[in-house]
């Protein structure tokens, strides 16, 4: 018995520091007195958020929010260039107003002074955050007939605290027994430029080719205003306008080039609790020596989140063309599902 004393000893200190550990929580409290005990992941201008155990990930209105703790140093970012500093929150006596543990001297922090909890590098000013997807589509049927369809699309995009990118890539190819009945390739370049919260300076660059369309190749770039709408973790909203340069090496008929009124229009929004993804896109312009040629490029659809980063995808896609060359009809429609993988 007495050799066994020592080992239960051991095992007794471990369970009961395993369960002290267990029990470090961060800690908050709301305006309506109701405690919530979790892990705190960010602050945002959209609201806290907040992890727990019985219910997930929690997004909290930053108004509701009396005071709160931490059991570890969060970076805290004020506002106005007020400064930043790691440190544990505490507690505070004072109405809304938190406490900060590394600097005991200094009076409770009003809430509202808080720009961000734990800020992204885009956030805080500090460099680019990344994100990107490739999305799969396509059939192949054999038996009486052979045909084959693929579109593989993928799309990069860098986000900064006054400037963003999106590099877009999408290509077609369709075939039927030994005939190919579409191909064609689109690259697109975007860059905006914050003046101010909501309003930024746009560039952007396009490149297609189809030669079913009779495009050998077409060229577009151009800049203008734009206004972000909408732009929280539910809901993304932007819309721009300018001016284009269009340059169009036709196949059969004859090249042009022509200055154009452009136009974007970015839109998502998440459904149901984050389950399902609502997205619509398009880009167009049209020729300002003739108001009939326009040119449209719009896809909209859904994404449905599977496991992990992958998520199926449906979207219906028109291309249109106002004055299309000879022999060829305006509008290109299609609905396409898909597969899709995002990082």
């Amino acid at each position: 018995m007495p050799a066994i004393r020592p080992l239960s000893r051991v095992l007794l200190f471990t369970l009961l520091a395993s369960v002290a550990a267990s029990g470090r929580a961060d800690e908050v409290l709301l305006t309506n007195g109701d405690r919530l005990s979790g892990t705190v992941i960010s602050k945002t201008p959209e609201g806290l958020k907040f992890k727990t155990q019985y219910a997930g990930v929690l997004r909290i209105d930053w108004r509701m929010v009396e005071t709160l703790s931490t059991d570890q140093p969060v970076n805290v970012m004020m506002r106005s260039n007020e400064g930043r500093l790691d440190t544990r929150l505490e507690r505070s006596d004072e109405e809304r107003a938190v406490r900060l543990a590394e600097v005991p001297e200094v009076p409770p922090l009003k809430l509202d002074r808080i720009t961000y909890l734990n800020p992204t590098p885009s956030q805080s000013g500090e460099g680019f955050e990344y994100s990107g997807r490739v999305n799969l589509a396509g059939n192949s049927v054999s038996g009486n007939s052979e045909t084959t369809h693929l579109v593989a699309e993928g799309e990069l995009t860098g986000v900064a605290k006054k400037t963003r990118f999106t590099l877009r890539a999408k290509g077609e190819e369709r075939t039927e027994g030994d005939d190919v009945s579409a191909s064609n390739l689109l690259v697109s370049a975007d860059r905006d430029w914050f003046v101010s919260k909501k309003r930024f300076i746009y560039g952007r660059t396009t490149v297609e080719r189809d030669r079913f369309r009779d495009l050998d190749l077409r060229f577009s770039t151009g800049s203008g205003l734009g206004l972000q709408v909408i732009d929280n973790d539910q809901t993304g909203l932007s819309v721009q306008g300018g001016l284009d340069l269009v340059r169009e090496n036709r196949v059969d008929t004859d090249d042009q080039s022509y200055p154009a009124v452009g136009w974007g229009v970015r839109y998502r929004h998440w459904l149901i609790g984050r389950s399902a993804e609502f997205f619509h896109q398009q880009d167009g312009y049209m020729n300002i020596r003739d108001a009939s040629d326009v040119t449209l490029r719009m896809r909209t659809g859904f994404r449905l989140p599977i496991i992990e980063r992958l998520s199926a995808q449906v979207q219906g896609v028109v291309d249109w063309e106002g004055q299309p060359a000879e022999g060829r009809k305006s509008a290109d429609l299609s609905l396409q599902f898909g597969v899709g993988y995002e990082w």
